[in-house]
């Protein structure tokens, strides 16, 4: 929205939600959400608010990707739809797409009018997307890679990074989720998993002489986010390794700030790793559903820098941070030369397309 903005100095946004309310959007201000979403009700009412737009932009990332239901995949579809054969251009913003997608969310995707604009955040699902779909799109980066950092300092995360530089220890951030490491917890359990994880990154610490910053990227008790880095940061402290801190931030554009000062982020969050790869910051992922392949690939980046949920269970995790840590700097620099075409991709995102009314 910001990017936007930037573009269309007197744009004004609308959010389609549930029920009415107002949020505030960082570096745009109060925006409202109207209820037209749900149900007939809804239909009716974006029928009624798109006709008082120019643009109607889709961010359905975690929805679009093939691997969840149908029911709003249809419903965007729809909306997508009735706005070109109105003649308001429809843009979805850039998601992956799964290599095994469920039939049904094929099949509403199928029926994209083809003048609503699909952007594809990475050529490995562009390709998944073309041959299993059939629907016309285009290659672009997550729009993510445009939100600028926090240009204020954040005093007490910063400091705690600085002082750990100044011991002689190298700032590494990790972050820990409930939804990534699924398969994980399901085999061993959370509080077994925790365990292992710990002593993972204790051994890991001690031997690069590393400092961990815990990051959690969504606050939602469900998430696991919270609690998991919580558990983490008390089991470290009982193996005796203290160069450890939990920082609650709750804002992305200050959590890209504080990535770009660590040397190496550990994460299964795909937008926590954006964030890092936006400052130029490494990153070693815990992949899920096929989503960080085609990102590495806009980097050229080593798949050997990812890891899977269950090899989280093993020492294979030891070996691939103590390998993350041995290539940060040639992978910053890598990173760093292709962040400006990358970027430029990503700006895909925010062209509006001209279209006339449909018959």
């Amino acid at each position: 929205m910001q990017s936007l903005r930037a573009q269309n100095p007197d744009s004004i946004f609308t959010i389609i939600g549930e029920r009415r309310h107002t949020i505030v959007v960082p570096g745009i201000g109060e925006t409202p959400v109207v209820p037209a979403w749900a149900g007939k009700t809804g239909t009716l009412a974006f029928d009624e608010l798109i006709r008082q737009h120019h643009a109607l932009f889709v961010m359905g990332a975690d929805i679009l990707d093939g691997k969840y239901g149908a029911a709003l995949v249809q419903r965007i579809v729809a909306y997508c739809n009735h706005s070109v054969l109105l003649g308001i251009p429809a843009t979805i913003l850039g998601f992956s797409f799964n290599s095994n997608p469920r039939v049904p969310a094929v099949h509403a995707l199928s029926r994209l009018h083809p003048q609503v604009t699909v952007n594809i955040r990475d050529q490995l699902s562009l390709d998944r997307f073309t041959r299993i779909v059939g629907v016309l799109a285009q290659l672009c980066a997550d729009s993510a890679f445009l939100m600028p950092s926090a240009t204020d300092p954040i005093t007490e995360p910063e400091g705690w990074i600085a002082s750990m530089r100044q011991e002689g220890r190298t700032p590494v951030g990790i972050n820990l989720n409930a939804h990534a490491l699924a398969p994980a917890i399901a085999e061993v359990g959370m509080d077994q998993l925790i365990d292992h994880l710990a002593e993972q990154f204790k051994r890991a610490g001690e031997q690069n002489g590393l400092a961990f910053m815990l990051l959690p990227h969504d606050l939602k008790s469900q998430s696991g986010d919270v609690s998991m880095l919580q558990a983490l940061d008390q089991a470290l402290q009982r193996k005796g390794f203290t160069h450890v801190r939990y920082a609650s931030i709750d804002q992305p554009d200050k959590i890209k700030r504080l990535t770009g000062l660590l040397d190496l982020a550990i994460t299964g969050r795909m937008h926590l790793v954006i964030a890092s790869l936006g400052s130029g910051t490494p990153t070693l992922s815990i992949t899920y559903q096929d989503k960080f392949e085609g990102l590495y690939q806009h980097f050229e980046l080593s798949l050997e820098h990812t890891i899977t949920p269950m090899q989280c269970l093993t020492d294979e995790l030891l070996r691939k941070i103590n390998d993350a840590f041995m290539h940060r700097h040639d992978n910053r620099a890598r990173i760093l030369s292709h962040l400006p075409r990358v970027k430029a991709l990503a700006s895909r995102n925010l062209a509006i397309a001209t279209c006339g009314p449909t018959d």
